[in-house]
């Protein structure tokens, strides 16, 4: 099936829940989550006039900032972008205060059609006639300073304004966009008025055509509120012309179905879309059930906590805080398999859609990236990216100490970076500009190709994360100094690219330090981590233990150049060190073990390094700090023996 087809039955296995508007943790309701019934849209509301049923102005007040609302809306009005276009109740100052007298007779044209005997319709309808609303505003001091201009209330400057109506009705008091007796009121007034000419077949659904959709809705994707998906009303720009002389020609969907695709797509969006700038990802299953716990964009750990239901943050930050990189891409896997947990894992049945839409325009959005999968497929291609992606990654959560407050809690494990860790590996951080956006949006496109589209990780970004990495003093703060953490959390996420694509070559580099290997780049790799180590052991002991970056690592971008010239250079500047500990026995003959498996003629190639090399400078690092701890287990067995 396709994406219009998958909505479509998605919106049909939700349809118990359509109209219902969750409440947030606050308890505030949110309409923009809200599955909205066919014929509506959400619309954007400032002032509230209330009346009574027989039409007569109560009171008004306005809101400290815009509230999101649900109302009827008509084909036309729902796309509208210029022209005259009413929403058959609630609408702008400009429909109903009589600013645009065409525009108000629009409106009042619509209410006309539809108000029939309902109470609440005629006595809006007799109160917008009347043509006071302006004056009642006034009156009731709702208008800000700022929408005078020279003592006269500037029209221009509050036409876009918002209105919405109560009614009040016997002491009781209706609010006409959450009456749901008004709702399916106007749905059967639409329905009623349907028509179509001929027998004509949807090509969604395969269903006759009670009406053909003309217009379709906008407003999919709040970040790029006026693109539309689909769009065939412009006759002027040759958006089906030179092919068709009609759109019927190009396309025919009908109205109804149009609108319940639409409508389930902004709520998808609204609910799970992974947004940045006009992009915006979206995973669900085609189930009444829709939500997708397993998300592609996360991070291994992420990802591990947000499937253990059962137990709360501070077990999950108490079990893996105890471990030592522990291995969460292995446990992983058995948790998305059931493995111990079959009580928690569906039986992944249910068919999974994963969506990328963007952009190009203001008023056009394109679908880049479409799968569908069963969801035990989808599943095992998430267990083996982060199996294969999976590298020593360390993330920061936040944990109350005794007194109630904050602290960040370094958790250290092996697992997969999330989409956002590898953009900053290959492009840093935000530096606030449009550009970085899009490269953002073309990572995340990549990724999921990479991860569902069977496409290979591509060596140029393994290559750029690898520069970057490479120029540890290009990772500064505000002030200049250098943030190492932010430099090492940069070499391990390259590291885990890098493992991707060289399994993707067939060939597996270990996690653990490979004393066997013989690579030219990762025997480099390995000497660079012995010079950092062997100068902070020297630094550390002379009582000046973090005070500045050692020569191995302020040299590492020319290191990675030229490894062979820039290496007789670090070696010359680590014989102070080496003579203030005494020969540094134990450093020396881990660089002459190294020398020797160096193959010959290698040694001396002067070419830059392949981005294997930080492969082997981080798991000589590793195993420095695995024989640190060793070290330490031993002194405290021996403390404890003598207490």
């Amino acid at each position: 099936m396709g994406l219009f087809q998958n909505l479509l039955e998605t919106y049909e296995k939700c349809s118990d829940a359509v109209g219902i508007i969750p409440i947030d943790a606050e308890g505030n309701a949110n309409e923009k989550k809200a599955l909205l019934p066919v014929f509506h849209m959400t619309f954007k509301s400032e002032i509230c006039v209330t009346i009574d049923k027989f039409g007569n102005f109560i009171r008004a007040a306005r809101d400290s900032k815009e509230k999101t609302i649900i109302i009827p809306c008509t084909e036309k009005s729902a796309g509208r972008s210029s022209g005259i276009a009413a929403h058959p109740l609630c609408d702008q100052l400009d429909y109903v205060g009589g600013i645009s007298n065409e525009k108000t007779k629009a409106y009042l044209a619509e209410l006309v059609s539809w108000r029939g005997n309902i109470t609440e319709l005629n006595a809006i309808y007799t109160y917008i006639s009347g043509k006071t609303i302006i004056q009642d505003l006034l009156n009731s001091g709702i208008f800000r300073e700022r929408e005078f201009s020279q003592g006269k209330l500037d029209y221009e400057k509050i036409r876009k304004i918002g209105v919405r109506f109560s009614v009040v009705m016997d002491g009781e008091t209706v609010n006409v966009w959450e009456s749901k007796r008004l709702r399916d009121a106007w749905i059967n007034h639409i329905q009623s008025q349907m028509k179509c000419e001929g027998r004509l077949f949807d090509y969604i659904s395969g269903s006759t055509v009670s009406q053909i959709a003309n217009q379709h809705p906008k407003n999919i994707n709040p970040l790029a509120a006026n693109a539309k998906l689909i769009s065939c009303n412009d006759f002027s720009d040759f958006t089906f012309r030179g092919r068709f002389a009609q759109p019927d020609n190009a396309l025919i969907i009908d109205y109804i179905q149009s609108q319940k695709i639409h409508q389930m797509l902004r709520w998808l969006v609204n609910n799970y879309g992974y947004a940045v700038d006009t992009q915006v990802i979206v995973a669900w299953a085609v189930d009444s059930n829709t939500e997708v716990q397993a998300k592609a964009q996360d991070g291994t750990i992420n990802l591990f906590e947000s499937l253990e239901k059962t137990k709360t943050d501070a077990e999950i930050l108490s079990e893996i805080s105890s471990l030592i990189f522990a291995d969460y891409a292995r446990k992983l896997k058995n948790l998305l398999q059931g493995y111990g947990h079959a009580e928690k894992i569906k039986q992944h049945s249910r068919r999974i859609c994963i969506a990328a839409f963007d952009a190009a325009t203001t008023g056009r959005m394109g679908l880049v990236f479409y799968q569908e999968l069963p969801e035990n497929t989808y599943l095992e291609r998430i267990v083996n990216w982060h199996l294969d992606t999976s590298y020593y990654l360390t993330a920061w959560k936040k944990e109350k100490d005794e007194k109630g407050k904050e602290k960040n809690i370094p958790i250290s494990y092996i697992g997969a970076p999330s989409f956002d860790d590898v953009i900053f590996a290959v492009y840093g951080k935000s530096r606030g500009d449009k550009s970085y956006d899009i490269l953002k949006k073309k990572t995340r496109k990549l990724l999921l190709e990479c991860m569902f589209g069977g496409f290979n990780f591509p060596n140029n970004m393994v290559d750029m994360a690898a520069n970057r990495a490479s120029n540890p003093m290009s990772f500064t703060d505000s002030n200049g100094k250098f943030l190492e953490s932010e430099w090492r959390r940069s070499v391990n996420i390259t590291c885990a690219l890098a493992r991707k694509f060289y399994k993707q070559k067939k060939e597996e580099i270990e996690l653990e330090l490979d004393e066997n290997r013989k690579d030219r780049d990762y025997l480099y790799g390995r000497l660079l981590s012995i010079a950092d180590r062997l100068e902070r052991t020297a630094l550390y002991k002379a009582g000046k233990r973090d005070t500045r970056p050692t020569n191995a690592i302020r040299l590492m971008a020319a290191f990675q150049i030229k490894p062979y010239t820039t290496w007789l250079q670090i070696y010359t500047q680590l014989i102070p060190y080496i003579n203030q500990l005494d020969g540094a026995r134990y450093y020396q003959s881990l660089i002459d073990s190294i020398m020797v498996l160096f193959k010959e003629g290698e040694y001396e190639d002067n070419s830059p390094l392949s981005p294997l090399y930080l492969l082997g400078f981080s798991a000589q690092n590793r195993a420095f700090l695995r024989i640190n701890n060793e070290m330490e287990g031993v002194e405290n067995e021996n403390a404890a023996e003598q207490n």
